[in-house]
């Protein structure tokens, strides 16, 4: 058997999606209500004025990328530990983040469930530690790719087949 090796992230998709919400932000929220407040004469603010509805829409956007979460995620696994990383980018910046670092013998299974409403992803892990004790840990992940998935499943599958 060859050497099981896996790195994914969501580093460029979580950068290129939080700055689409700020700018998302900015033009949509803060700008029109800037020149609603400051310029009330000028024609842009009449517009901004008559067509609030689309920073109204904005606003649910941004609060539903907020309250559903968007997660970082890393997988790294090499030939003898699995670390799995997880955190919420907006919001738990000071929070502990949802992190796994075991070796291959302690996985038995897991599973990949889907979101409604969100584009996240949960990884669930089954562990069984070296006291026999059943865990299972689960992982947000956000933006996470079929072919991500695929791979995961892949190395995963690998793993457990080796420890049976």
């Amino acid at each position: 058997m060859h050497n099981i090796n896996l790195k994914c992230n969501n580093k460029t998709k979580m950068t290129i999606l939080v700055g689409g919400l700020f700018f998302l932000f900015f033009t949509a929220i803060i700008i029109p209500e800037w020149f609603i407040i400051y310029l009330p004469f000028s024609g842009l603010s009449d517009f901004f004025a008559n067509n609030i509805i689309y920073s109204l829409i904005s606003a649910v956007v941004i609060l539903h990328f907020i309250f559903v979460g968007t997660f970082y995620y890393t997988v790294n696994v090499d030939p003898y530990v699995i670390q799995i990383t997880s955190y919420r980018v907006l919001l738990d910046l000071f929070k502990k983040k949802d992190y796994v670092d075991i070796p291959h013998t302690m996985l038995r299974d897991y599973s990949f469930f889907d979101r409604p409403f969100s584009f996240n992803k949960t990884l669930m892990l089954k562990i069984e530690t070296q006291s026999g004790k059943k865990v299972a840990k689960r992982f947000n992940i956000t933006l996470m790719s079929e072919n991500e998935i695929e791979r995961i499943s892949e190395v995963f599958d690998r793993i457990i087949v080796k420890n049976n």
